[in-house]
């Protein structure tokens, strides 16, 4: 897949200029991005060109680095490293979040010490995406409220991506809020 910039995204109509300041505002204020869609609506693409913004010097670490071309060793281990909340990586960027992984990744957002990290994972929408994190969250340990919180807590905006006529495109662009039963998304 070709590496597109933010400014290609919307120059070709894939991402709309209000859902890229909004991304740009929550890399700026170090709050967390969760990337959504099917196979083939292009959260690859727009996690590489998002993770282009980061600030020069951050650290990255990547789960499935080949998808976002950030190889190295550096990358190796990442798992083990990010359960680990004190010490680096303070970013992180996953892309296709496993239901093997959503544990991990929830304890390590939670912990708030890895805010401004991008996460990718497939489902139709954005609240099928945090309900998926969560529920994987379940099978991996953590309890309902654990999760619950992970999910709150740890992610900012949800974006989610569909595949037109005309290619990959942004659906629904949303901010993730905390509230008594879990979450509720409020239109970005």
């Amino acid at each position: 897949m070709a590496n597109l910039t933010t400014s290609d995204l919307v120059s070709c109509g894939a991402l709309p200029p209000p859902v890229l300041e909004a991304c740009v505002d929550c890399i700026r204020d170090c709050r967390t991005i969760l990337v959504t869609g099917i196979t083939g609506s292009g959260k690859t693409t727009l996690l590489r060109a998002l993770a282009g913004l980061l600030p020069a010097g951050e650290t990255r670490l990547v789960l499935d680095g080949r998808d976002l071309g950030l190889q190295g060793p550096q990358y190796e281990h990442a798992a083990v490293r990010a359960a680990n909340p004190y010490g680096p990586p303070r970013v992180l960027v996953v892309d296709n979040v496993r239901p093997s992984e959503a544990g991990l990744i929830l304890r390590a957002l939670g912990s708030g010490c890895h805010a401004g990290s991008l996460v990718g994972l497939g489902a139709e929408s954005v609240e099928e995406a945090l309900n998926c994190l969560a529920a994987w969250g379940l099978t991996d340990g953590l309890c309902w409220e654990e999760a619950r919180f992970g999910v709150a807590a740890g992610i900012e905006l949800g974006v989610g991506l569909a595949r037109d006529a005309r290619g990959p495109r942004v659906a629904e662009a949303a901010f993730v809020e905390a509230a008594a039963a879990g979450w509720t998304l409020r239109p970005a």
